[in-house]
Formats: C-alpha cells, sequence, structure tokens
C-alpha cells in the first residue's frame, strides 16, 4: 500500500511540474535547398560563401584603375554526370559599379549606420583571367570548363578595383551565380 501510494503522490508531482511549464516563442529556423535536373549538384560548402577580401588603405587606391590582391574562391560541383553535358561555366549577377559597369557595387553592409566606400568596385575574375561582367548574361560567363564524372571544382578571384580615389568605408558586394551546362 506505502509503495501504490508513493507511486501516485509521484505521478502527481510530475503532473502538476507540467501545469506549470513555460513556452516562450524562440526564433525561426529557415530550411533551403533544391532539386535540379542538372548534370551536377552546387556543393552546400560553396553554394552561399563569404569571400573576405581584406582591409586597405585609402591610399591603397588612389586613383581610377588601381587594383588590391586577388583573393582566390571556388565553386564546387559535386556527383556529376557528365553523359548529356560536358562543361560548365559561370555567370554571375549583382548590383553593378554605376562608374564601371564590369564592377560589382560596393554598399556598407549589414551594420546599422555604416558608410560605404566610394569610388571602388568588386572585380571578379575566372581561372583565365578573364573579368566576369555581374550583369547574368551568358555571353559574360567564365571560360567553360570540362567535366568529369564525379566532383568538379571551378576556380575564380575577386579584387577591388577603384574607379576614383577612393574613400574610407565598408566594402561589401552581393553576387548570386547560375551554373551553365553545354
Amino acid at each position: 500500500m506505502k509503495m501504490k501510494s508513493l507511486l501516485l503522490a509521484t505521478t502527481m508531482v510530475m503532473s502538476a511540474g507540467a501545469a506549470n511549464a513555460l513556452e516562450v516563442a524562440g526564433g525561426t529556423v529557415n530550411f533551403e535547398g533544391e532539386f535540379v535536373n542538372a548534370p551536377c549538384a552546387v556543393s552546400t560548402d560553396t553554394a552561399n560563401q563569404t569571400v573576405v577580401l581584406g582591409q586597405y588603405r585609402t591610399a591603397d587606391l588612389a586613383a581610377a584603375g588601381e587594383y588590391t590582391t586577388p583573393v582566390p574562391f571556388k565553386i564546387q560541383l559535386v556527383n556529376c554526370d557528365i553523359t548529356s553535358y560536358q562543361t560548365a561555366q559561370v555567370s554571375f549577377s549583382g548590383a553593378r559599379d554605376a562608374t564601371d559597369s564590369t564592377l560589382l557595387a560596393v554598399n556598407s553592409g549589414p551594420a546599422a549606420n555604416a558608410t560605404a566606400a566610394t569610388g571602388v568596385g568588386i572585380e571578379i575574375s575566372d581561372s583565365a583571367s578573364n573579368v566576369l561582367t555581374p550583369n547574368g548574361d551568358i555571353a559574360n560567363a567564365s571560360e567553360a570548363q570540362r567535366l568529369i564524372n564525379g566532383d568538379n571544382t571551378l576556380n575564380f578571384t575577386a579584387r577591388y578595383k577603384s574607379t576614383a580615389a577612393v574613400t574610407a568605408g565598408k566594402a561589401h558586394g552581393t553576387a548570386t551565380f547560375n551554373m551553365i551546362y553545354n
């Protein structure tokens, strides 16, 4: 009888604890993905990436046409099947610089009250050093790279290019890319 009473008392205490639970909103979880009917998939490691171009003095780009050191980045293609398509190209899209439309425009980024640098844009080039205008046009896509079955890596560089004497500020940019298979 004592065991039955103890079990009943424990059950009542546990039930009372659940009745006093506090539930509050915690946030949002976004899930992203896609299924494509393409010869390759873009690796999740390089589909959304940040390329750190670095910090420079304004004196480093004191006149139009000056550059910073190129920073390499890559796009990895996985599980490629080259039965139907044997090459891949990439086109980039984004806000273009008002002075030089071959450059990606810079902005102040997500920081509140930040100032954007002026007189500078971001130049994207493929592995053959072709400048890729960020207008999404297939005519401005990277050089075609021959694919192999399995995994492939497409190499690119980005760097700052001045369009005038650069003023101090944040120099962020955002580009999306599309894959073109032939």
